[in-house]
């Protein structure tokens, strides 16, 4: 039967997801252990440790509800549907909660994690001495035209790290308040949406067609990129 099926390999697929689970943990902070800078380890933080959370959580949220001796192995035994729904809601509830702690809670968490490792201070590798994080009015001078032209639009920010004593400068790259597109010429985070056009109209048969108009707000050069839009409901 099918369900004496399932019976065997809860057990096996209950322990490759524990497994999993603690390979993906390890694997990320081996990463991490092994980066040395601390702009090396921002980035990775804030680009994976959230989705590491994320897959870890499942994983082991999904191997304890099906643990063998778990409400499910035991209501597949018996044929009980009932403690089978009861797990399946203790399941949903570990997962809502991870999931909620996530979304409100772990997003301010991680911002002052990030903020003490862009701040903390950096060493010279000429002289061994911490270095000096400019202002955004002394660091205009080691900027090229176009890293402040990010700036401006706030697409991006860079932090300039100054030895005072050697002179030697290290300029960090972060994301800005505002996302925008890099552009095809100038290569900066620089195109801006200019115009937006409906080419095709949606209907509630077939989707439709938006035309966005981009201009680059250092160089001046102009793209455009047509997007789908979704049907429109009954």
């Amino acid at each position: 039967m099918l369900l004496d099926y399932i019976d065997r390999i809860i057990p096996f697929v209950s322990y490759f997801l524990t497994a999993l689970g603690i390979i993906i943990v390890a694997i990320y902070f081996t990463r991490k252990s092994l980066l040395k800078g601390y702009k090396d380890k921002y980035n990775l933080i804030s680009r994976y440790e959230e989705r590491a959370i994320r897959y870890v959580s499942l994983t082991w949220i999904v191997a304890f509800v099906i643990y063998p001796r778990s409400i499910v192995s035991e209501a597949v035994k018996r044929h009980d549907l009932v403690d089978f729904l009861i797990a399946l809601i203790l399941g949903l509830s570990l997962a809502f909660a991870i999931y909620y702690i996530l979304k409100h809670y772990y997003p301010d968490y991680l911002d002052r994690r990030l903020s003490r490792l862009r701040y903390r201070p950096r060493m010279s590798p000429k002289t061994g001495k911490p270095m000096k994080l400019l202002t955004e009015e002394e660091e205009d001078v080691y900027l090229d035209e176009g890293m402040q032209a990010e700036e401006d639009v706030f697409s991006v920010d860079y932090d300039v790290w100054i030895d005072e004593e050697s002179g030697y400068t290290q300029i960090e790259k972060y994301s800005g308040k505002h996302t925008l597109k890099q552009c095809s010429k100038c290569s900066y985070y620089t195109l801006k949406v200019e115009k937006e056009e409906l080419l095709i109209a949606p209907s509630t048969s077939s989707s439709g067609e938006l035309l966005k108009r981009y201009k680059c707000t250092y160089c001046g050069h102009t793209e455009k990129e047509i997007f789908h839009v979704a049907k429109l409901k009954e």
